[in-house]
């Protein structure tokens, strides 16, 4: 004989389980929170690389405008020429000798000042402007010398800005001896 505590009926047994509706419910539900957590991971790996490609963007740039930066304002040879002059070659930085010589100036990958391209920067640019500048509005350049220039430095990753770094450079006047 078999007690009553052993036998269910089919209704019972049934809320002692999962319906199917709730089966899928659970399912969507975590599909959605899957779909969230993806979506998350690959926003952050975008953010990581953006942060990456300004860093090597910065530090292309300091190099390149370091480098300028070291030039004189003008050439020694030939003082009233802007640009490169008919001594220097324009694909080879290593005979630039002032900074307007440095204006146009582009390559892609980016070169060393001999020339050699740089290893593991495909995609990468780097270019120059040299102006000008009013000494009243340093936004605004001039065809002629008062004594400033404005040297703009671009990187760019597959032509995209990454970084622009600008300044400012003044001819630099000789002392007048002091007398006594």
């Amino acid at each position: 004989m078999i007690s009553n505590e052993c036998v269910r009926t089919v209704s019972e047994y049934r809320r002692a389980g999962l319906s199917l509706v709730e089966v899928v419910i659970s399912i969507i539900i975590v599909a959605v929170m899957l779909t969230a957590a993806l979506n998350t991971v690959g926003a952050a790996r975008v953010g990581l690389a953006q942060v990456s490609r300004q860093a090597v963007g910065d530090l292309l740039a300091q190099e390149l405008l370091a480098e300028i930066l070291q030039q004189s304002y003008q050439d020694p040879d030939e003082p009233f020429v802007f640009g490169v002059e008919a001594t220097e070659s324009a694909n080879n930085r290593s005979s630039f000798d002032d900074i307007d010589d440095y204006n146009g100036w582009s390559a892609s990958p980016p070169q060393d000042r001999n020339g050699n391209v740089l290893t593991d920067f495909a995609g990468w640019r780097r270019e120059v402007a040299v102006d000008y500048v009013d000494p009243a509005n340093l936004l605004r350049a001039i065809s002629a010398d008062r004594g400033i220039k404005r040297i703009t430095v671009t990187v760019s990753f597959n032509g995209k800005t990454v970084r622009r770094l600008i300044t400012i450079r003044t001819r630099a006047y000789p002392e007048v001896g002091s007398g006594g």
